[in-house]
């Protein structure tokens, strides 16, 4: 797996998402809408997310998710990063090395002049 962390991960799905194949996206696309579906009993919303491509049923998509999200995300990250190499820059954060702005507003304080 390298050293490919899920901070790096997420860092990627977040700001690298073009370059997420069309199965990738679509399997990102269901768990997010499954995320905003939880603990609603509306069935026909459900059905308008499916009709739309919110969610899916297909078994090729839903087979990226079978192991979590968690795993999905450093799937992609580990393929993109040996896809596209070039394409991939971090935003390290210098005191904490960690990946994205967060990193950063976190541990750099704010001067106002």
């Amino acid at each position: 797996m390298g050293d490919i962390t899920i901070e790096k991960a997420d860092y990627i799905i977040a700001h690298y998402t073009d370059l997420l194949t069309l199965a990738e996206r679509k399997a990102l696309r269901h768990h997010v809408s499954t995320i905003k579906l939880e603990g609603t009993a509306d069935g026909r919303l459900t059905r308008l997310y499916l009709k739309t491509g919110w969610l899916t049923d297909d078994p090729l998509i839903l087979n990226y998710l079978t192991e979590g999200y968690i795993r999905f995300t450093l799937n992609c990250a580990e393929r993109i990063l040996k896809d596209n190499p070039e394409k991939i820059f971090f935003n390290l954060c210098p005191h904490m090395q960690k990946a994205g702005p967060y990193a950063v507003r976190q541990t750099m304080p704010l001067v106002w002049a």
